[in-house]
């Protein structure tokens, strides 16, 4: 039996793949590498090939996979564990849920990062466009999170 380890409940937005113009066309992922493609379950998370004009992973991932990120506690879990692990997520206003693999930190909440503030967005958790579409979620919508380890 895996153990489950509540996140929070909070608001959502979406990021990832090659229409996302929150992320840089050079920006990568903080807990997934270049190197880590040739994992499986790492690799259906992207597309075949980086969109045209662009080199990093944000905007090569997939749409339509389940991912997410989040403003993690690297104190509470690795980014060993969080690479080696999945989120529950759920709508608590319909029950529907679906489960994600953490890529990356974020959203922004105010953090200096490189000598420069991430704009505060009040949200909990970014999610991919398909887990939030399976979910029936839009933007500032709520979603529950929880680890499953």
């Amino acid at each position: 039996m895996s153990e489950i380890i509540f996140l929070g409940t909070g608001k959502m937005s979406v990021f990832g793949g090659p229409a996302d113009e929150g992320v840089g066309p050079h920006e990568d992922l903080a807990l997934v590498g270049p190197s880590d493609l040739g994992i499986w379950w790492f690799s259906n998370l992207f597309l075949p090939a980086s969109p045209p004009g662009t080199t990093g992973l944000a905007r090569r991932l997939n749409p339509r996979a389940f991912y997410l990120a989040m403003r993690w506690d690297y104190a509470r879990f690795s980014k060993e564990v969080l690479r080696n692990t999945v989120v529950r997520l759920s709508n608590p206003a319909n029950g529907l849920h679906v489960f994600a693999r953490p890529v990356d930190f974020g959203p922004g909440d105010g953090t200096v990062i490189d000598g420069e503030p991430t704009p505060d967005t009040g949200r909990m958790a970014d999610l991919s466009p398909g887990a939030a579409t399976a979910l029936g979620l839009q933007t500032d919508d709520v979603v529950t999170c929880e680890l499953v380890g």
